[in-house]
């Protein structure tokens, strides 16, 4: 039987406020597995004042337990300060509930040898070990996690973040953006005070909004923007591993064309005539993990492009459009929007299907931008209206928005996609000119 959460009272410790909160003491993931990522997402044993909003993790003397892996851990918070005979007679009555609750011919030796947190941390250290993730990446996640802290410090000043950037360039790589993403997209704050709260939000996507102003992160297992068809056989060649390989060809994809082809087997035809019958066969083989590689990650593609047309299709009959399409938010990804597109431009622009799909399009987009700063939401609003009509009316309804600031990112998106579509950049050259007027109209 699971250990439920144990409604107990507290008093705000900045307004007094009493209320109830549900406290585990017990986290048994083998009885409730969901606990697991609640854990280690730092949403248990959270509180948050109704009357002032005050909120935050509580001291909470817990057991951890996995079956599966065989982990049994106490924790007792060290502000407690319980004594040392009432903390042991504590955490025993907790351990004999948790073995109690496994079958007698289930129990297994390590109930007898509970292992003992000093600290949180080291609770939460335990666990991820035990899931197979090494010191060495706990403690990597911890530097990036240091430096994320740094650099928000200073993401108003941009001189002491030029210079940090400067410092950390090396380490701000893909999997750096792919850390910092996910505190973004980690839970919000809920009514307990979990998660990140709006202001957190906020300044961690202005600091990944400028630091992707500074560098540009490579992608593992691409190639640079001028390799050539040797280097990329050779990048290719040195992916041994085959989570490396597929990540290589699906980041070079597009340069794996004719020419690539080609030039692959110009190299096997040479190895053959030099008599070099193992260069030969290595890349023979290569050639042909390529061409499965391919064929696989193409029939991956056709079942993700099957699953967005049947959400679009779900969409399209949806009563109530903006709450179906919030309940499918995670799967508002580039397939679903590339799929869309593909229909919208098959579609006869005054049919009723078309004005469906553009409609779900709107919505789609609508829900993403409410992510966005109100900066990047208004750039995208004006990417997709009309001009000069359309464009007008947004700039009207958002004036208090036009700033030199705002001037400025507008130009840094003009840049950004002046190379991949000519026409959205005129379309947001055009709509400049509105904006420095009515820049300066509010000047005058």
């Amino acid at each position: 039987m699971p250990f439920p959460a144990i409604p107990t009272p507290i008093a705000c410790p900045k307004c007094q406020h009493r209320y109830a909160v549900g406290l585990r003491t017990v986290v048994d993931v083998g009885q409730e597995p969901e606990l697991k990522e609640e854990f280690l997402r730092g949403r248990l044993n959270r509180a948050r004042c109704p009357e002032c909003g005050t909120g935050g993790m509580l001291s909470v003397p817990l057991v951890y337990h996995d079956p599966a892996k065989e982990l049994l851990v106490t924790y007792v918070p060290g502000e407690l300060n319980m004594p040392i005979a009432e903390r042991e007679e504590f955490v025993g009555n907790l351990v004999t509930a948790v073995m109690n609750s496994v079958p007698a011919d289930q129990r297994k030796a390590y109930f007898f040898q509970p292992k003992a947190a000093m600290h949180l941390d080291e609770l939460y250290d335990m666990v991820l070990e035990a899931e197979g993730v090494s010191k060495e990446a706990l403690e990597k996640q911890r530097a990036m996690a240091r430096l994320v802290n740094d650099l928000l410090a200073a993401v108003e000043d941009d001189p002491t973040l030029d210079r940090l950037v400067a410092e950390h360039e090396k380490e701000l790589d893909y999997e750096f953006f792919l850390f910092l993403s996910s505190m973004l997209t980690g839970p919000q704050e809920d009514e307990q005070g979990g998660g990140v709260d709006a202001e957190q939000q906020e300044a961690l996507r202005t600091l990944r909004e400028k630091l992707l102003e500074r560098v540009t992160p490579r992608m593992p297992g691409a190639a640079p923007a001028g390799a050539s068809y040797d280097d990329i056989i050779a990048l290719l060649r040195e992916a041994t591993e085959d989570d490396a390989f597929a990540r290589a060809l699906a980041v070079n994809r597009v340069r794996l064309d004719y020419g690539f082809f080609l030039a692959l087997t110009g190299k096997i035809d040479a190895a053959r005539a030099a008599g070099d019958a193992a260069e030969e066969q290595a890349l023979a083989e290569l050639r042909t993990r390529i061409n499965e590689g391919l064929d696989r990650q193409a029939e991956m593609l056709r079942a993700v492009e099957d699953r967005a047309s049947l959400l679009i299709m779900e969409l399209s009959e949806a009563e109530d459009l903006d709450a179906a399409v919030r309940e499918h938010k995670d799967e508002l990804d580039n397939v679903f929007f590339g799929v869309l597109e593909r229909y919208l431009a098959a579609a006869e622009p005054d049919s009723k299907r078309y004005g469906r799909l553009r409609r779900i399009l709107d919505a789609a987009l609508g829900v993403l931008e409410e992510q966005l700063p109100p900066d990047a939401r208004l750039i995208n609003r004006l990417a997709r209206a009309e001009y000069p009509e359309g464009t007008n009316a947004v700039l009207e309804e958002h004036r208090g928005l036009l700033t030199d600031a705002f001037l400025a990112q507008f130009d840094r998106a003009v840049e950004t996609v002046h190379a991949e579509d000519a026409t959205l950049a005129e379309h947001l050259g055009n709509v400049r000119g509105q904006i420095v007027a009515k820049m300066t109209i509010q000047r005058a």
